[in-house]
């Protein structure tokens, strides 16, 4: 069964805190800016990442790991954010013989307990990231330590 944070209690027994959530295919070449929702949750130990809104919300301080990989065919560009600012971003263009690539991103950032980390779109025109049966975009953080 998977821990559910009960209220109060957002510290996961067993100290570890992980998520892997990929781009649902329907959500392929997304029309907006904002906040990319990785919606199919493959890991989420501790409870911290929301597929409905697309946030990890911080359940433990200390430093984590974040990566993005995103498959692009034409032209994406997307970002870390936490708090609202930028941490890390990738833009990647694969014209103009637009062919499917990969574009990644990482970076180790030190967060405190309901810190929020996302990764944002940067809307029409770098909107080309996807995902197929065979093409994944994901996103993954964890905890160090």
């Amino acid at each position: 069964m998977a821990y559910v944070p009960g209220r109060g209690d957002s510290s996961p027994p067993s100290g570890t805190v992980a998520f892997t959530a990929k781009l649902d295919i329907d959500d392929s070449y997304p029309c907006h800016s904002g906040v990319l929702k990785f919606r199919i949750v493959l890991v989420n130990e501790g409870g911290g990442y929301n597929p409905e809104t697309g946030i990890f919300n911080c359940p433990v301080d200390g430093l984590y790991y974040f990566t993005v990989h995103a498959s692009v065919y034409g032209r994406g560009q997307c970002a870390i954010y936490k708090n609202g600012e930028i941490v890390a971003s990738l833009y990647h263009t694969s014209l103009p013989d637009k062919c499917s690539q990969v574009a990644s991103t990482s970076s180790v950032v030190k967060l405190s307990k309901d810190d929020d980390v996302w990764v944002n779109i940067m809307g029409p025109g770098k909107n080309d990231i996807f995902a197929t049966e065979d093409n994944d975009t994901v996103f993954t953080g964890f905890r160090l330590g």
